[in-house]
C-alpha cells in the first residue's frame, strides 16, 4: 500500500492483519475494472503524524487500490489544519478526507498556563498559523470553516473524528472541556453533511471498562522528548504505559499498541 507522509515518521515493523470484517466494505467499494486509486488523505495532529507513541496507521490493512497520504503535524490545532488544508486538497484530490484535530486547542492553552516550557513551542506553531481556539464558539467557527473549505474543493467524503481522551481520567477538567469541544465537532459535521467517526465514545467506553484509570498526563515538551529517548534505549510504549498505570496511551495522550489497534479498527469501520 503506497503511503505518503508529510513528515518523516519513525520506522516500524509491518502491521499485523486485522479481521476481514473491517476491510470488507472498503475492498468491495474498490473492486472495479478501473485503474483509479482511491486517495485517502488523513489530516491532523500528532495522532495522525504518528511520531509519538505507536501510530494507528501502522495497523490499517487497506486494499492495494488505495493510496494513503498522511498529513500530520505534531501539536497542530484546528486553525493550523485550516491554514494548510487547501494546499493539501489541491495536491491530493482525495476521495476521502479524514480530519483529526482539536486536542491541542484544549491541551496547549491549559499546559501553557501551568508551565513556561511551552512558550517556544507555542511561538513556533503560531509562526505557521497554528493558534489554539480554546473558546467553544471560536473552535466551532474555525471547524465550520475547515469543513466549508473541504466542501469548496469538492471532496466526495469528509469524515470528522472526535477528540480522544486527554489523560485517562475521564472526569478531569481537560476531559470535561473535551466533551464540550466534541459537541462542536458533532454539530459542525451534522451541519455540513460530513460523516462522523465518534472515536471519543469508543475510547471513553473502553476506559470505563477498566477497574481503575490513571490520571498520568505529560505536562511539558521535555516529557515526550524524554519518552522518545527512553523508547529508543530501553522502554517500549507498553513499558511506559505499565509504569504509569495507563491502558490505551503511553503518556495520557499518545497511543500505545492497544490504543493504536483500537483506533485503527474504528477508522477502518467507517472507510
Amino acid at each position: 500500500m503506497p503511503v505518503y507522509r508529510e513528515k518523516t515518521a519513525l520506522k516500524h515493523p509491518p502491521p499485523a492483519a486485522l479481521p476481514d470484517i473491517f476491510t470488507a466494505g472498503l475492498c468491495g467499494a474498490l473492486s472495479s475494472p478501473y485503474t483509479h486509486k482511491m486517495i485517502l488523505s488523513f489530516v491532523g495532529d500528532s495522532l495522525t503524524a504518528g511520531n509519538l507513541g505507536v501510530p494507528y496507521t501502522r495497523f490499517l490493512e487497506l486494499p492495494p487500490e488505495t493510496e494513503l497520504r498522511i498529513h500530520g503535524v505534531d501539536g497542530d490545532t484546528v486553525r493550523g489544519v485550516r491554514t494548510r488544508l487547501e494546499t493539501i486538497l489541491e495536491t491530493d484530490r482525495p476521495d476521502v478526507l479524514l480530519l483529526e484535530a482539536g486536542a491541542n486547542d484544549i491541551f496547549i492553552p491549559a499546559m501553557a498556563r501551568k508551565n513556561t516550557d511551552w512558550e517556544l513551542f507555542v511561538q513556533e506553531l503560531a509562526s505557521h498559523g497554528s493558534v489554539p481556539s480554546p473558546r467553544a464558539e471560536d473552535f466551532l467557527s474555525v471547524y465550520r470553516d475547515v469543513l466549508a473549505a473541504a466542501g469548496r474543493q469538492g471532496v466526495p467524503r469528509i469524515i470528522c473524528m472526535t477528540i480522544l481522551p486527554l489523560g485517562e481520567d475521564l472526569e478531569s477538567s481537560l476531559n470535561r472541556e473535551r466533551r464540550e469541544k466534541n459537541k462542536c465537532i458533532r454539530r459542525a459535521a451534522e451541519e455540513a453533511g460530513a460523516e462522523l467517526l465518534d472515536a471519543a465514545e469508543i475510547f471513553d467506553r473502553t476506559l470505563r471498562g477498566f477497574p481503575a484509570c490513571s490520571g498520568w498526563l505529560f505536562e511539558s515538551p521535555k516529557d515526550f522528548i524524554a519518552d522518545l529517548r527512553r523508547m529508543r534505549r530501553e522502554k517500549s510504549a507498553a513499558g511506559l504505559s505499565e509504569e504509569r498505570g495507563l491502558h490505551l496511551t503511553m503518556d495520557g495522550a499518545h497511543l500505545n499498541e492497544e490504543g493504536a489497534r483500537l483506533l485503527a479498527r474504528a477508522v477502518l469501520s467507517v472507510l
